[in-house]
């Protein structure tokens, strides 16, 4: 009898055994199936886009003379600088906008002998090199005048052949980095979203996220001139939101 006893005391302290290691192996299963489903991910990108307008426009106008005398060369060129000065207030421009240019002189015999200077001509000896400066806020007329950069050309005043027209700058970007930023990240949310629901499953927290780097660009580019985003007065920024996110 008292072996008997024994017998059944030991079969149920096996039983106790077996039942506890079958749930820690329960345990263990559904931990690791927990952490394998953590461990999947999907990449995704937002963008966001918007356009602007350029509240800055600096326009280089370039002009040069070419004589033999520096003296009445000066002089010419003095004049230019004041017609071009007459043409830009005429035109709306505050004299607070124009500013002149710094002025290079090069002599294209410099360096020649006594003996070499007497077999050179001298009338094209020296070249003037200088200008006006305009920047504004008025984006607007900037671009309206300097399409009548043929005005002056009729006046006999050389504009010189590296003449690119204005630049108009955008200087609002701090003012919307925010607000794109979070456009962006919904963007990216909601195609996040949509991948989970097309692999049946959940969307989960963000693993890593990087914001990308804003970029401006010609909001028109049908040209090589109009590409050029400093060349053009309507922009788009823009900005990828690149996050990862976990499935569930």
């Amino acid at each position: 009898m008292k072996l008997t006893n024994k017998l059944k005391s030991l079969s149920g302290l096996w039983l106790s055994v077996l039942a506890v290691g079958v749930a820690l192996g329960g345990f263990f299963i559904g931990d690791g199936i927990y952490r394998a489903m953590s461990g999947r991910t999907v990449t995704v990108k937002g963008l966001a886009e918007r356009d602007v307008v350029a509240d800055t426009a600096v326009w280089n106008i370039k002009i040069n003379g070419v004589g033999g005398d520096l003296t009445v060369l000066q002089q010419q060129i003095d004049e230019d600088i004041n017609e071009i000065h007459a043409f830009l207030i005429d035109s709306g421009f505050s004299p607070t906008d124009i500013q002149n240019l710094r002025v290079q002189v090069r002599d294209k015999y410099a360096g020649y002998s006594d003996a070499e200077l007497k077999n050179q001509q001298n009338d094209g000896r020296y070249v003037i090199e200088t200008g006006v400066k305009v920047r504004s806020n008025n984006v607007g007329l900037v671009d309206a005048v300097s399409r009548r950069m043929g005005e002056l050309v009729r006046r006999g005043i050389t504009i010189t052949e590296d003449y690119a027209g204005p630049i108009y700058i955008f200087n609002g970007l701090n003012e919307i980095k925010i607000s794109m930023i979070e456009q962006a990240t919904k963007n990216a949310t909601a195609a996040g979203q949509q991948f989970a629901k097309d692999a049946d499953a959940r969307l989960g927290k963000i693993k890593s996220a990087n914001q990308g780097v804003f970029s401006i660009e010609s909001r028109d580019p049908t040209d090589s001139w109009s590409s050029n985003e400093r060349q053009s007065i309507n922009k788009k920024v823009r900005v990828v939101a690149t996050i990862t996110f976990y499935l569930k």
